[in-house]
């Protein structure tokens, strides 16, 4: 009997083609009966009512965000492939190569459950798959989506990233922030702080490297004013395609409590704005998701 899946597909996503085509092609030779939805269509939402046996999300990071946060807690398997820029999510999953390989080789019974993290900020509340945080990240997402210069690949638009992530390091303000991250309170002056749920931040920063998605815990990353050499070495080894070479203080929790004396922070790749200070609580929900990996 065919699996009845849901193709959740961001024809845009991306620096290549992936044709619907050759998506639903794919499907078809591993036997689904396969629903085409495009997620730059204004209902697209409503397909995931009844979505069948397993969700497959065809694209980048902010695709899987879109299309997740409506199957918390649903028992529904998600078939990633991943076709956007950074693929963050998918390189924490293992999940690489060509779509069509990556179908493949799918077992429905070889499944990850997925944490989500949740930040309750002054905006209400939001989830996040990556991470949220505070200081360099924030003003990288605004400054690199003013960039309209064309990219010719993925590997051309990481290095861009990285760029102007070296940028903002030289001219960026350490803020002062204070952390209560279970029974224990951290503060200082504070380029970074980084709540994580996977490995990879930004333009596929290792910032993480023992983080689990499915572990139940965040990783809370802190670069100090007096780290700013080092951070900027790790961006330029970074920029040289060198792994992670500097370790940061890490803090690992189910949730805390961050108080920041600026204005900004993000949440996955969203940018909040609000009064300073800020006080932001962030949590997270244990296997809220589950995907189908290699």
């Amino acid at each position: 009997m065919a699996t009845c899946v849901t193709l959740f597909h961001n024809p845009t996503a991306g620096l290549e083609n992936h044709s619907k085509e050759e998506l639903l092609q794919a499907l078809h030779e591993k036997g689904c009966q396969t629903t085409y939805v495009d997620t730059k269509s204004d209902d697209f939402a409503k397909n995931l009512n009844e979505p069948g046996e397993v969700v497959v999300i065809a694209g980048g990071d902010g695709t899987v965000a879109k299309i997740v946060k409506h199957l918390l807690h649903r028992d529904i398997p998600i078939g990633l492939l991943p076709l956007g820029t950074a693929n963050n999510i998918a390189s924490s999953l293992g999940i690489a190569g060509a779509a069509a390989d990556i179908i493949g080789k799918w077992d429905l019974l070889k499944k990850k459950p997925y944490d989500v993290g949740v930040v309750t900020g002054p905006d209400g509340e939001s989830i996040f798959l990556e991470s949220a945080g505070f200081g360099i990240f924030p003003q990288l997402i605004s400054q690199h989506s003013k960039d309209q210069s064309e990219k010719k690949s993925r590997e051309e638009e990481m290095e861009s990233a990285l760029q102007h992530e070296q940028e903002i390091l030289r001219n960026i303000e350490s803020h002062f922030c204070t952390l209560d991250v279970e029974e224990e309170q951290l503060s200082g002056n504070y380029l970074l702080v980084e709540i994580m749920n996977i490995r990879l931040a930004g333009p596929n920063m290792d910032l993480a490297p023992e983080a689990d998605p499915g572990d139940g815990l965040l990783d809370v990353i802190l670069v100090r004013e007096d780290e700013r050499e080092e951070f900027e070495a790790y961006i330029a080894n970074c920029l040289r395609g060198k792994g992670n070479t500097e370790r940061w203080q890490v803090r690992r929790t189910k949730e805390l409590q961050v108080k920041w004396s600026s204005k900004h922070y993000h949440v996955d790749d969203e940018v909040h704005e609000s009064e300073a200070p800020l006080s932001v609580g962030i949590r997270i929900i244990p296997g809220g998701l589950e995907f189908l990996v290699p």
